[in-house]
């Protein structure tokens, strides 16, 4: 699951919530942030409960002012990818802005390759849209190291206009990375099988490929009881995925 569905959860006590996450079945975590100079003992507490690390996101502020120190501490919170999953708009209104940016992920990716790491980006809805008649989604697909992977999110995708498992069928050997939430008839967030998204076309698309996937609702009311409905859900369309 990705940990920033218990934000909240994670920020007052990260221990309890990882305890508690362990408790409930599940077993890889993504993280949405590093942790400092604590990053190595969450690392330990993942192992001790038998948590993998799928992913750490990291914070863009941080990817741009000290992307050294963002791979070191993901590296050593047991994460074999780092990645980028949030832009704030004031930093791609421009082409020239996401140009910025993809020559950067690109620094970074060799930087991690350096130390054993692997580099990703997670896209939401945005990217979709076209800015200056160019979709960023078409720019990144075209200009990131072909070896930076992808975190296909199945909501966002949708919410973008596009269909999560056409997409994934477009870019196969780029997408490393499942965020699985549903989307309802509004268009609104749901959980797992409580939405219109085709989960069993999207695991038969992926059959044979080794991809996390990560359960993750943004605006759960009840985030627990959301992570063990979508857990409960997945376990009967997904049995297959890792």
């Amino acid at each position: 699951m990705q940990l920033y569905t218990v934000r909240e959860d994670m920020e007052r006590d990260p221990v309890a919530t990882l305890r508690r996450v362990a408790a409930m079945g599940y077993d890889a975590v993504e993280y949405f942030r590093t942790y400092g100079a604590q990053s190595a003992a969450m690392c330990e507490e993942t192992r001790d409960l038998g948590l993998a690390v799928a992913a750490v996101h990291i914070p863009w502020e941080l990817l741009r002012d000290d992307p050294a120190r963002a791979v070191t501490e993901a590296k050593a919170m047991c994460a074999d990818t780092i990645m980028l999953a949030w832009l704030p708009p004031e930093q791609r209104a421009t082409l020239d802005q996401w140009r910025g940016w993809i020559a950067r992920m690109n620094g970074v990716a060799a930087m991690a390759r350096g130390v054993g790491m692997a580099f990703a980006y997670h896209a939401h809805d945005f990217e979709f849209a076209p800015v200056e008649g160019v979709r960023p989604i078409d720019l990144l697909m075209s200009d990131l190291d072909p070896a930076i992977g992808f975190e296909l999110d199945t909501y966002w995708v949708a919410r973008g206009g596009g269909d999560p498992v056409t997409f994934y069928r477009t870019y196969r050997e780029r997408v490393t990375h499942f965020h699985i939430k549903d989307m309802g008839r509004d268009g609104a967030m749901a959980d797992v099988g409580a939405g219109t998204l085709d989960f069993a076309a999207l695991r038969a698309a992926s059959e044979g490929r080794s991809i996390h996937w990560l359960i993750e609702r943004d605006d759960a009311p009840d985030p627990w009881a959301s992570l063990a409905a979508s857990l409960a859900a997945s376990r009967a369309t997904l049995s297959h995925a890792r």
